[in-house]
């Protein structure tokens, strides 16, 4: 009996998606079984591992998929469709071939497959079939009675897929700035294939250049861009682009990069941009890494006002259109499942709907591999969740700014007098009027976007909000080498929401360097007139063979303490520098030029920026044992050197006089 004729109903549904790793433990099996089959050595696996990594080994992808299952159940119960679902994956547990297994003990004979994937390509579709296939042959050997496994249509033009998407880019339309809102231009972003893999989605000469992957997007694209001109009253200029390019330089790939592409519209004058992640049905790791990181990254340093909407996830809107994807394209003959609501505009089936029956092809290719090598070390600490208003990403493109305009006057405008000012309590702790007005520059972009937050600053003190988020600012780190013409200075900028920092920049204009960190994103190094680089702390070196930063006080008597405490510390190490800018210095130790760093007498703005790069970048942080950096010390290095430093600094009595 075929699919066309068959009239019993599906009894089950099966969640069909790639799976992650779920801790550090998990990483290298995961690749390994991602690229089975590849001879693609172990070593190189873990360097593939880094972006995992810092995000403590824990890909979002099986989150997300747990609220989508959670989603669709509730779903099921609230519209009285008598439908189990069932979750299993492509590289990691839940495996499919498992999950087939307890479908079929469970008594049910005929299963509908929703893939995570919206769209067809070889890796989205056909390589799904092809895991049912493998999975219903493993089954066939335990000699247990075979279900009928039907795989949905790709679901690019569902409404409550292409609606949902179109309701997220209205919401972060709000978040851009009131003067650039009109003007925005739209990015459709998807992951980059080889133009060879997407000419095999379907014939270029049924659907033009990229076959269906290509036209697929572009149509999808279209009818958001016309809902969002429909309901604003702007229509605005858009385009497909690509993210997440792996594999060898000389291949042709799917362009143009959103990063090149964001370049081009600063080139071109737009005020503003959305980007909108069309191809991704949840906020997994590629989401998360190279539009939230990288692109806003790249749309920071150009001054180009950027946002990111938000996928579909387990928005109601997506959610309610579940029940009626269980029998699209088309149900079969003698009714739908019990209880389904109707279904909306359908587009036709299309080949990717088959049965598992299909046979197996070749293997698809790994997925995206980071180029960065990973560290051998990781922060350990669990970030908490954010709440959902606030963006850590948008935090540090105004930090970066700021930072930026800030060091740009200090730069440019520094007078060949710097007086002393007379407020000081010591002839040698030098504030110039340079650095009251760097931090008003700051102060001042900050309010005029986010009104409502809160600041402490080394030169204004503090000031309440009713945001949540507090800014940490020290609008000129390092006032003695300003004085004097060194280079060691900088503008330290820290987001802190609720108590915790979540975003960081320091720029360092005349070492033409500024560095960056989102919490839980990891640390990077941006050098003028180059692209963004990933900091990580040195690798693991005895304490005889470690290279150490520290400061020293403005007061006589506390500098004289410390410097004997050095004298004591220098023959235990291999060397000891000072640059004079606490946050210069937690940078280096994060960006490997120092093993570590300590100081005391350190306020919050001297470190709260430098400490997450620090942290992000793999060093460990802390104060005396068992407490955080603070007034009394403050401690930066690599694990290994922090494991003997921050001991060896309580036992010489660096904490106090």
């Amino acid at each position: 009996m075929d699919r066309a004729t068959d009239p019993r109903p599906y009894d089950a549904l099966l969640l069909l998606s790639f799976g992650g790793p779920e801790g550090p433990d998990d990483v290298l099996p995961f690749l390994e079984n991602v690229t089975r089959g590849r001879g693609i050595p172990r070593e190189r696996l873990a360097e593939v591992g880094a972006h995992y990594h810092l995000f403590d080994g824990v890909s979002p992808i099986n989150g997300h998929n747990r609220d989508l299952l959670a989603a669709l159940r509730a779903d099921f119960a609230a519209h009285g469709l008598d439908l189990p679902v069932y979750w299993g994956n492509r590289n990691w547990a839940p495996y499919v071939t498992d999950t087939l297994r307890e479908i079929v003990r469970d008594g049910h004979r005929r299963v509908l497959t929703l893939a995570t994937s919206a769209y067809s390509s070889y890796s989205s579709c056909r390589q799904y079939r092809e895991d049912l296939a493998a999975a219903l042959g493993t089954l066939a050997e335990e000699g247990l009675e075979l279900p009928r496994v039907d795989k949905l249509r790709v679901y690019y033009n569902h409404p409550g897929f292409l609606e949902t998407m179109a309701d997220g880019v209205l919401t972060a339309l709000e978040g851009l700035p009131a003067g650039v809102r009109d003007g925005a231009v739209l990015a459709f972003s998807t992951h980059s294939i080889p133009t060879a893999a997407a000419d095999t989605s379907g014939p270029p000469e049924g659907h033009g250049p990229g076959g269906a992957y290509v036209a697929e997007h572009l149509d999808a694209a279209r009818w958001i861009a016309d809902a969002v001109a429909e309901r604003t009253g702007v229509t605005r200029d858009w385009e497909l682009v690509y993210q997440s390019r792996s594999g060898a330089p000389h291949i042709p790939w799917l362009e143009p990069d959103i990063c090149d592409h964001l370049r081009t519209l600063h080139g071109k004058g737009a005020p503003g941009v959305v980007m909108v992640p069309i191809g991704f049905v949840s906020d997994h790791m590629e989401v998360l890494y190279d539009l939230d990181t990288e692109a806003l990254t790249v749309a920071a340093e150009l001054g180009l006002p950027a946002v990111r909407s938000a996928t579909v996830g387990t928005d109601p809107g997506s959610s309610r259109a579940s029940a009626t994807w269980c029998w699209s394209g088309p149900p079969p003959s003698g009714g739908r499942p019990r209880g389904a609501a109707r279904s909306a505009r359908w587009a036709p089936a299309t080949t990717c709907a088959r049965s598992a029956a299909a046979p197996p092809g070749p293997r698809a290719r790994p997925p995206r591999e980071p180029t960065a090598p990973m560290p051998d070390h990781r922060p350990t600490k669990e970030p908490r969740p954010m709440p959902e208003s606030v963006s850590p990403t948008e935090l540090l493109a105004l930090a970066r700014e700021a930072g930026r305009r800030a060091g740009l006057l200090l730069r440019d405008g520094r007078p060949a007098d710097l007086g002393v000012a007379a407020t000081k309590s010591s002839p040698i702790d030098v504030v110039t009027e340079m650095d009251i007005a760097a931090e008003k520059l700051i102060t001042g972009y900050l309010s005029e976007h986010r009104p409502e937050d809160a600041f402490l600053g080394e030169e204004s003190g503090t000031s309440t909000g009713t945001s949540g988020v507090r800014w940490i600012i020290d609008p000129l780190d390092g006032t003695v080498n300003y004085l004097y013409g060194l280079p060691q200075w900088a503008v330290s900028i820290a987001a802190e929401l609720d108590g915790e920092v979540v975003a960081a920049a320091v720029e360092a204009p005349m070492r033409g360097e500024a560095y960056y960190a989102v919490r839980g994103g990891g640390a990077f190094r941006v050098r003028t007139g180059n692209n963004p680089e990933q900091m990580y702390c040195r690798p693991a070196a005895p304490l005889e063979q470690a290279l150490i930063g520290t400061g020293f006080n403005y007061v006589t008597a506390v500098r004289t303490a410390q410097a004997a405490l050095a004298q004591r510390l220098i023959p235990q190490v291999r060397d000891i520098r000072r640059s004079g800018s606490a946050a210069i210095d937690l940078c280096d130790v994060g960006g490997g030029r120092l093993d570590g760093f300590y100081e005391r007498g350190l306020f919050p703005w001297d470190l709260a920026a430098g400490d997450l790069i620090a942290r992000e970048s793999g060093a460990r942080t802390g104060g005396r044992p068992g407490q955080g950096p603070d007034g009394e010390l403050t401690v930066a290095a690599t694990p290994a050197v922090f494991d003997l430093l921050q001991p060896l600094l309580e036992e010489l009595g660096a904490w106090h006089d």
